[in-house]
């Protein structure tokens, strides 16, 4: 069976409206069997939103933000498997 990448994901802070536009692209991401996505140091209702939906830290790496590179910034990889 041929490994597929898994789809990117960037989330900015979160706030709680975007709960539930959240939950519905989750729902739509779960019927593949690994997501990954990252979300800031520092970003804790996003990477706890993260955490409760199964989501576990895999990696934190510091570099260039992605979309505005003249910024540093320190992000943990999180990612989920199918159960």
């Amino acid at each position: 069976m041929e490994r597929r990448t898994p789809p990117k994901v960037t989330v900015r802070p979160c706030r709680p409206e975007d709960r539930e536009a959240v939950a519905r692209i989750h729902d739509i991401a779960r019927l593949s069997a690994r997501i990954e996505c990252t979300v800031l140091a520092g970003n804790d209702h996003a990477r706890a939103l993260y955490e409760s939906a199964g989501f576990t830290v895999i990696e934190t790496k510091t570099g260039k933000l992605a979309g505005n590179e003249r910024f540093a910034a320190t992000g943990h990889v999180m990612e989920w498997h199918r159960p």
